[in-house]
C-alpha cells in the first residue's frame, strides 16, 4: 500500500514551537504541507524556519490554545482565507508538583486547560473546514492515558480524557470522511522533561524517542490512502521500555549498552 502525496494539503499544528510539534511541522514542511503553526512564544515560530516563514509556507499564530476564543477566532480567519484540512494537536503541558496531593485547583485546571480543552476548542472550531475537506485530525496522547505513572494523576487523567474525545468524535464523524489518529508516545527527548522534578540524564535522554520518530508517524498517518485510518498507535523506547512497561520516570539502560557499541 502506497503512500499518498500530501504536497497540496494545508495543516494547522498546536504546540509548533518546540518538541513534537516542532518535529511534525519539518516533516509536513518537507513534503511540501503548507502548515499553520500555533504557540505562545512568537520567537520561537519565527525561528523554527524563517525561509518557509519569508515564502508563505510557514504561517505562525501566537496564541495560547488554552484561549479559546482566539482560537476560534483564528478557525474563522482559516475558513475564509486558508481552511485547512489536516489538525495536528501536539500543545501539551505538565507541572512539576505533579504528585496528586501536590497538585491544587490552580495546576490541576492549567493542565486540563491546555492538554484537553485547547484540543476540544481547536478541533470544534475547525471541523466543517475538516468535514468538507473529508481530513485529517491526528491527536498525540500519552501511554500516561493507558498506564499511570510518573508524570502525574493530572497529566495522566488529560491524555486519558484525550482517548475519549477523539474516539468519541470519529463515531461521530468517520461517516463524514474525516480520520482520527491518537498517537501515544513514551518517553520523547523533548523540553517537557526538564519540567519534571528529576529531569534524566542525557545518556537516557539519547535512547528516548525522538520528536522526529513522532513526527514520521504522524505523516504516516495522514498519508494513508483514505479508506484506512490508524486510529490509535503506541510508540515507546525500544531499548527504555514496552507496552505496560513505561512507568519508571528514568528508565534504565540495559547493562551494556552504549551509543559507541551500538553504532560499531
Amino acid at each position: 500500500m502506497a503512500l499518498q502525496d500530501i504536497a497540496d494539503r494545508v495543516a494547522l499544528v498546536t504546540g509548533a514551537s518546540t518538541g513534537i510539534g516542532a518535529g511534525i511541522v519539518h516533516r509536513l514542511l518537507e513534503s511540501g504541507v503548507r502548515v499553520h503553526g500555533i504557540s505562545r512564544r512568537a520567537d520561537a515560530l519565527e525561528r523554527l524556519d524563517p525561509a518557509a516563514v519569508r515564502e508563505g509556507r510557514f504561517v505562525p499564530h501566537a496564541l495560547d490554545v488554552a484561549d479559546t476564543a482566539r482560537v476560534r477566532a483564528l478557525a474563522a480567519e482559516l475558513a475564509v482565507t486558508d481552511p485547512i484540512d489536516t489538525l495536528v494537536c501536539a500543545a501539551g503541558t505538565n507541572v512539576p508538583a505533579r504528585r496528586f496531593a501536590e497538585l491544587t485547583d490552580e495546576s490541576f485546571g492549567e493542565i486540563m486547560a491546555t492538554n484537553v480543552t485547547g484540543v476540544f476548542a481547536v478541533l470544534s472550531a475547525t471541523l466543517p473546514q475538516l468535514r468538507a475537506a473529508a481530513g485529517d485530525v491526528v491527536i498525540i496522547s500519552s501511554v500516561a492515558a493507558a498506564w499511570p505513572d510518573h508524570s502525574g494523576a493530572a497529566y495522566g487523567a488529560s491524555k486519558s480524557a484525550l482517548l475519549g474525545l477523539a474516539r468519541g468524535a470519529s463515531r461521530d464523524e468517520h461517516g463524514n470522511g474525516v480520520r482520527f489518529c491518537t498517537i501515544l508516545p513514551g518517553i520523547v527527548d523533548t523540553p517537557i522533561l526538564d519540567k519534571r522534578p528529576s529531569p534524566p540524564p542525557r545518556e537516557v535522554r539519547d535512547w528516548a524517542i525522538h520528536p522526529d520518530d513522532i513526527a514520521e508517524a504522524v505523516h504516516t498517518a495522514i498519508a494513508l490512502p483514505p479508506r484506512t485510518n490508524i486510529a490509535e498507535l503506541t510508540v515507546v523506547a525500544t531499548r527504555l521500555q514496552s507496552l505496560g512497561n513505561t512507568q519508571q520516570a528514568t528508565p534504565s539502560l540495559p547493562a551494556a549498552l552504549t551509543i559507541e557499541e551500538v553504532a560499531s
